[in-house]
């Protein structure tokens, strides 16, 4: 398997095991240090593997048509369902390596940009994107009164380095 789908497929696995372990009004809740919820994050971080897959065939990914679901931010089983169909994709399909266009807006009253890129580098996008995404999830556990896997919103790289400085 290509090293990058196996590096998704892992931190997506992440996700289904850290939900498998909470509630859904955990899922829910919105607490007031951050004013957003766990679900609501995984809806974004699924929501962009969603556009990537969506977006891939054709040669453009556009990270702006998002459908927002609010289901995915609300349902905890039907995010770990939609989390395990993407693990299934890398699991079942193939990419040949491409470069392809994106476009995101980062700012509404301007042209959207269209940006080459290629289908690697989204990939390692996604994985920096969930990371960053997982340790916010990680503090909204933590804050409600719960724990998370080890390792849990920390890149596979500063897992590495922390393993290095102990040795």
């Amino acid at each position: 398997m290509n090293p990058i789908f196996a590096e998704n497929v892992q931190i997506l696995q992440q996700g289904v095991t850290l939900l498998e372990s909470i509630s859904n009004e955990r899922y829910k809740q919105k607490h007031e240090v951050l004013a957003s919820s766990i679900g609501e994050h995984f809806r974004h971080i699924i929501e962009h593997y969603e556009m990537f897959w969506n977006g891939v065939s054709a040669g453009h990914i556009d990270y702006d048509k998002r459908n927002r679901n609010p289901l995915l931010e609300t349902d905890r089983l039907f995010a770990i369902t939609t989390l395990k169909h993407y693990v299934s994709q890398f699991l079942t399909k193939s990419i040949e390596p491409k470069s392809l266009t994106i476009s995101q807006n980062y700012n509404p009253t301007e042209k959207v940009p269209i940006t080459l890129s290629h289908t690697n580098r989204e990939l390692l996008f996604l994985l920096s994107h969930t990371v960053h995404h997982y340790a916010i999830i990680s503090i909204l556990v933590k804050l409600n009164g719960g724990s998370v896997p080890d390792g849990f919103g920390y890149s596979a790289a500063t897992l590495f380095a922390k393993m290095e400085r102990k040795s």
